[in-house]
Formats: structure tokens, C-alpha cells, sequence
């Protein structure tokens, strides 16, 4: 994550990446270009900490099956967890995939993001457990 320029103005991570155990924190933060984040499957399986502040271009956040979990189609409940998006002015999409997030228990924060129009999270139609013991906080969609 390091190697990448923060003048981007999209990111796009593979499959099955960024699985250490020493990487427990992911900001986005520092990439105020960004317009598009699209992570895929079993990636960031360490990560208790996902923020992504103050991403004023940031239009789109697409996450895979199986990231930033370490409960594999499965659910846990580990309560130093927490999800953050917040003051992200032009985002109107996050999607997030089937068991993505399964033993996060702490705080799910989706703050400021006035222009955010869908929000997909997991399957309707199975099992998905995402956020399966967060507190989950939607706070103000206006800016």
C-alpha cells in the first residue's frame, strides 16, 4: 500500500492480497484524488481498523467476498474492529461482498456521505454475515 502514489485517482487491489498480521490498519485517507476503490476477494484478512476520510472525489467503494475478515464463510465477533467512512462528499456507491467484514463487532460508521445513493452489503437471498455483531451508526447523510 505504501508504493502506491497518492495522486491516483484509482486503486484497484487483487484478489488475496495484504494478508500479514502485522497490517491491522487500512486509511485511505491520503489519497484525495481518488474517485474509485475497488478491493477484491480474500484480502486485508488482519485489518481491525478501515477508514476512509475526507475523500472528497471518492465516487465509488466496491469490496469482494471474504476481505477484511479472517473468519473465511464464516462469522466471528472481535469488538476491536471498526469500519469508518466519513466527510466523502461525492461518493454514491459502497458495495460490499458476501462474509466481507464477518468478525467485525465494533463500530460500522457511515458519516456525511450526502450524495451516497446504494448501499449493498452481502447477498439478500443467503448468508452473508457482514457486520454480523457491529453496532451500526448511519449519522447525518448531509455534508
Amino acid at each position: 500500500m505504501q508504493s502506491i502514489q497518492s495522486s491516483v485517482t484509482s486503486i484497484n487491489i487483487p484478489n488475496w492480497v495484504c494478508n500479514d498480521p502485522a497490517f491491522t490498519t487500512l486509511d485511505f485517507s491520503r489519497f484525495t484524488r481518488v474517485e474509485s476503490i475497488e478491493i477484491g476477494h480474500n484480502s486485508f484478512a488482519s485489518v481491525k481498523t478501515f477508514l476512509i476520510e475526507g475523500m472528497f472525489r471518492l465516487k465509488s467503494l466496491k469490496i469482494g467476498r471474504n476481505s477484511f475478515t479472517q473468519k473465511k464463510n464464516n462469522h466471528d465477533m472481535d469488538n476491536s474492529k471498526t469500519l469508518r467512512i466519513t466527510n466523502c462528499e461525492n461518493i454514491t456507491s459502497i458495495q460490499i461482498g458476501e462474509y466481507s467484514f464477518s468478525d467485525f463487532a465494533g463500530r460500522f460508521e457511515l458519516k456525511q456521505l450526502p450524495k451516497l445513493q446504494s448501499l449493498k452489503i452481502g447477498n439478500v437471498n443467503s448468508d452473508s454475515w457482514n457486520f454480523r455483531y457491529c453496532s451500526f451508526v448511519i449519522m447525518s447523510t448531509e455534508s
